[in-house]
């Protein structure tokens, strides 16, 4: 059998590509050399945050990923764990908090909703636990966190059930030639299109057909900390610090730390966020984990008192200029990668472009600065 479209790599991006072409009547088989959502996927916040970017090609795009979620609410209902509770990015530095009007204009001018929240009484008035000192926040009420895992797998399942999509797990992708994907063993997986969303590892895949694409893995590291008494509304919002701003668009090949903390679905507290660009190291550094729960204490005192329960590392796709790489990369290839930190707000609406690409629907938006080629 030859498919339609063969999917290479089981995380969002991929599960949302395999269902949106199966639900448009492709032949579609989803492969993974692990289980459906057994990567990156699985291991972030899971948040689809529009507070954190600023005006540019990956605003808009996540504008549209966030607008998305709700129909995949309305598809996957309760198992996604969707959660509307806004975001804050919290200044307790001056020269951030100077610059956040500004950049409040341009989230609102891209169709944002914000408010600003000047001193710490009005940040206390909607987080009282954000008992440090700050000059203000910026409120995203839009911004939403949800279960990854449960809506790739979703997806996946959906495409698989109703749409007649095959999904290969255990399935590893030793390479990809002209009409075929290659996998270990020897077996051929004829398609007419293949759609590269293997993540942190879609470089040696795409470099093996001649596709330049310099896309690193972005390590990160995650802490969790139990309350004495689980409680999902411990802190209400998603808690940024505003010098995460800085670091995520950072191109330095240094540890980069800045506090993200907020409660998780079961009631729990998480904490991050660090990134470095330091291979495939899947190593926790204790640490870390002591300097990233000592800055979180800052905002929120109580976090000193917590107990860790489980710590862990994921790898995020990073290319140089932190825009993902969406779209045809020669005859019949096609890449979906590079989301970084914003694989989950991004994935759903990555897999919906490639889909109508595919299916010769014209884009939700200007493609061009997400071109495969520009790194050629």
């Amino acid at each position: 059998m030859t498919y339609d479209v063969a999917v290479v790599g089981a995380g969002i991006v991929g599960c949302a590509t395999a269902w949106e072409c199966a639900r448009r009547g492709m032949s579609v088989v989803l492969l993974d050399r692990g289980e459906v959502s057994g990567g990156t996927t699985g291991l972030g916040e899971g948040n689809v945050l529009c507070s954190d970017k600023d005006a540019g090609p990956e605003l808009a795009l996540t504008v549209l990923g966030r607008e998305l979620y709700g129909e995949l609410e309305e598809l996957l209902g309760a198992a996604a764990r969707i959660r509307r509770k806004g975001a804050l990015i919290v200044h307790p530095l001056a020269e951030t908090w100077a610059a956040e009007p500004a950049r409040a204009e341009r989230l609102r001018a891209a169709g944002v909703e914000c408010f600003m929240l000047d001193g710490a009484e009005a940040v206390r008035a909607v987080e009282p636990r954000l008992t440090g000192p700050l000059h203000g926040a910026l409120h995203v009420p839009g911004d939403l966190q949800c279960d990854p895992r449960a809506i790739a797998r979703g997806l996946a399942r959906i495409a698989a059930e109703e749409h007649g999509a095959a999904v290969r797990t255990g399935a590893e992708v030793a390479r990809v030639e002209d009409g075929a994907v290659l996998l270990r063993g020897g077996e051929r997986v004829a398609a007419r299109h293949v759609v590269l969303a293997a993540g942190p590892w879609t470089r040696p895949l795409a470099e093996g057909m001649g596709i330049a694409l310099p896309l690193e893995p972005r390590k990160g590291q995650l802490s969790r900390f139990r309350l004495p008494v689980p409680d999902a509304e411990f802190l209400k919002h998603k808690i940024v610090d505003g010098s995460y701003l800085l670091s995520v668009t950072s191109t330095g090949t240094a540890r980069e730390i800045s506090t993200v903390v907020e409660t998780t679905y079961d009631g729990h507290v998480i904490i991050g966020s660090t990134r470095e660009r330091s291979g495939f190291d899947p190593s926790v550094d204790l640490a870390l984990e002591q300097e990233v729960q000592q800055r979180a204490a800052r905002l929120v005192p109580e976090i000193a008192t917590l107990q860790r329960d489980d710590a862990w590392v994921g790898f995020r796709p990073w290319l140089p200029d932190h825009l993902p790489a969406i779209g045809q990369a020669r005859d019949g290839v096609w890449i979906a990668t590079g989301h970084e930190g914003a694989g989950v707000a991004l994935g759903p609406i990555t897999g919906r472009i490639i889909a109508g690409a595919l299916a010769g629907e014209p884009p939700p938006l200007d493609l061009s600065p997400f071109a495969p080629g520009r790194f050629a």
